[in-house]
């Protein structure tokens, strides 16, 4: 997946990925760093690509709230023998604003699975603490849903402002994302090796951001506009001041 497709895999990919030894297909929806979100349609054909197969989907679907302009279709809701082949991910660190609280979630038809990965989960990490099961309550329940669209909202806004400021620098591009907080910005222009760039950019500009390699993405980098508004201007305005001067 690369930006001549928005960074998202097309069912034409996926058939030509599979091969006999093919046992899972791994997919983030809304993805990280990218923010690309998959349409139904797009989803109905990777269901139409794992007909008559015994491949199973794990769908991370843990921004399935940070959207804009885009309606959310999870992978199990779009077909029935895509339900019955479908791992969901999911949890409340992004959508509820509790990553502290380490709260996740498999859902799955599969029972044999799910005890499987029970007998698997119960010897390594037990479970959650039972204080935090209980705080997680209202979140479950849509107590918070009004919060979390304000928080939504708000991502909107902070998105919009970070995109023009980061496709005003030369050398530097991003696509606008449809989900999540992330910036997945484009510095092959400026330099090729994300490491060094990111490596730089933090000694020098005291910027953090993400290597792009580390996505399996070399030439790009990640920027998170999880924050107040004022940081992102003057962490972006640091970023513009580093490139315009960078040397490798």
């Amino acid at each position: 997946a690369d930006e001549s497709t928005n960074f998202k895999v097309t069912a034409e990919q996926l058939k030509k990925a599979i091969t006999p030894k093919t046992k899972v297909f791994s997919l983030n929806h809304p993805t990280n760093p990218t923010g690309a979100v998959y349409t139904k349609e797009e989803i109905a054909a990777f269901g139409e690509v794992l007909k008559g197969t015994d491949i199973i989907i794990t769908s991370d679907e843990i921004y399935e709230k940070v959207i804009y302009g885009k309606e959310f279709h999870a992978v199990a809701s779009v077909s029935e023998d895509l339900f019955k082949r479908t791992v969901t991910i999911n949890g409340l660190s992004k959508c509820g604003a509790m990553p502290g609280w380490r709260f996740g979630y498999i859902a799955s038809s599969m029972d044999w699975l799910i005890a499987g990965i029970k007998k698997l989960q119960s010897q390594s990490t037990s479970n959650i603490s039972s204080i935090v099961q209980i705080g997680a309550i209202p979140s479950l329940l849509g107590e918070t849903d009004e919060d979390i669209e304000n928080m939504r909202k708000e991502y909107e806004k902070r998105r919009d402002v970070a995109v023009e400021m980061i496709n005003a620098i030369p050398g530097l591009s991003v696509v606008k994302p449809d989900g999540a907080f992330y910036l997945f910005v484009k510095c092959k222009d400026v330099d090729g090796d994300s490491l060094r760039f990111c490596k730089k950019m933090l000694e020098e500009a005291n910027v953090a951001t993400v290597p792009g390699v580390g996505f399996g993405m070399e030439g790009y980098f990640r920027i998170s506009f999880a924050t107040d508004i004022e940081s992102i201007k003057k962490a972006i305005e640091r970023i513009a001041n580093f490139v315009k001067s960078y040397k490798i």
